[in-house]
């Protein structure tokens, strides 16, 4: 008889840690990233009766408590580096110890040093695409992140060139042009009349000098469509170097002014005033970083003050032959762990690794519903095993009662 008071004792102690487990469940159910606990309970060795044919149970214990990764909802915020995993993985973070944690709370933000962090400061893990060793996982650092200038070495006009303007009129088109430091110039070409088509000469800034060949003609049918030069782009070649020591054009010095491609603007001589239609050119200035996005692949992609956009990093995901192994260490982060077994590191979307989804943030996966149902379950179990010692409690009385 005593044996069933130690076992509604061991039935009293696992539901009351099973309620600890329920609460803590319930009181994480709005944070991000948390991972919902479940207990499992497993009988106590019995004891075997006299004669060896039957056996008494001797209670119940807490085997195990497990984490349960199930995937939470996702909740769409206004933050480009607010990431959730769509999928198998985890975020992979180092604290200034170099300590590695893992995580799928992916509230990030750029720190002052221009670190990706989480809200613990912890370093987000990945490559540096715009680095000297991109191939590295290591801390993803967007300091100093700037869109290199690039010098213009392709020019189009689009423009109408007035077929009845008098002989000897002029007419200017000009466009903005970048040197190889990112210093923007002005290149304007000057069309003069002639009974034959225009001529036109150009210059860089006003100075014709700087342009070694820079003259030339347009002639067109008559229907006002460009004949020559046919079948061949303009090039403006400059003579040597800026005095910043800047050049302007290919390797050569050389800008063309692109006529032929199917990217083209179109020249035309129609009887209509003389206007410029449209201006590109594949030059730019330096830039910096001014917004981020990212990829389902985990590609950083910056946009830049200059207008260019470049892959400046990228997430890379871990997970566990046995993620059930990991040890929780607090505000949503994991540990390795022998169980767990080493981290395998691959790219978002590779190797059975989730994708990521920008602008949003997992949610807690505990579910209201089935926690309310687990606090039904355990409370019954704690009333039935206090009913048994009580039961119990009196028996032994009635038994003591027998010498009256």
């Amino acid at each position: 008889m005593g044996s069933s008071l130690f076992a509604g004792v061991s039935g009293l102690n696992a539901s009351s840690k099973q309620m600890d487990v329920i609460g803590n469940n319930i009181a994480n159910v709005n944070t991000v990233g948390y991972k919902s606990s479940k207990t499992y309970f497993g009988d106590i060795l019995s004891q075997s009766m006299a004669g060896g044919g039957s056996q008494i149970g001797r209670g119940v214990s807490v085997n195990d408590v497990s984490t349960q990764f199930s995937l939470g909802s996702f909740e769409t915020t206004a933050n480009a580096t607010d990431l959730a995993i769509e999928g198998d993985g985890f975020f992979m973070v180092s604290d200034s110890d170099g300590g590695n944690y893992y995580t799928r709370a992916g509230a990030f933000n750029i720190d002052s040093t221009g670190y990706l962090v989480d809200v613990n400061g912890y370093k987000v893990q990945g490559y540096n695409l715009s680095g000297s060793d991109p191939n590295t996982i290591t801390d993803i650092s967007l300091q100093n992140v700037q869109s290199a200038p690039e010098a213009t070495s392709m020019v189009s006009f689009g423009l109408n060139l007035d077929a009845e303007a008098l002989v000897d009129s002029t007419f200017n088109a000009a466009q903005t042009v970048y040197d190889s430091m990112g210093a923007a110039h002005t290149l304007e070409t000057t069309f003069t009349k002639t009974a034959l088509g225009w001529d036109f000469q150009t210059s860089l800034d006003g100075d014709e000098t700087i342009i070694a060949q820079s003259v030339g003609s347009v002639t067109f049918d008559s229907d006002g469509v460009l004949a020559t030069p046919a079948d061949a782009d303009v090039t403006l070649t400059f003579a040597a170097p800026l005095d910043s020591g800047a050049t302007i054009g290919d390797e050569l010095g050389v800008v063309t002014w692109d006529l032929t491609s199917d990217s083209a603007e179109a020249v035309t001589g129609y009887a209509s005033t003389s206007a410029v239609t449209s201006l590109t050119s594949d030059g730019f200035s330096s830039g910096i970083l001014q917004d981020l996005s990212v990829m389902q692949d985990g590609i950083l992609s910056g946009f830049f003050t200059n207008g260019q956009t470049a892959d400046v990093g990228q997430i890379v995901l871990a997970n566990f032959a046995n993620s059930g192994g990991l040890k929780r260490s607090g505000n949503s982060l994991f540990a390795e762990t022998n169980a767990s077994g080493s981290a395998i590191q691959n790219k978002p979307g590779a190797a059975g690794m989730g994708t990521i989804n920008s602008n949003s943030l997992e949610m807690s996966n505990t579910d209201i519903a089935t926690e309310f149902v687990n606090m039904i379950t355990a409370q019954r179990a704690y009333q039935a095993n206090a009913k048994v010692i009580t039961t119990t409690d009196s028996m032994m009385s009635e038994l003591m009662n027998i010498k009256r």
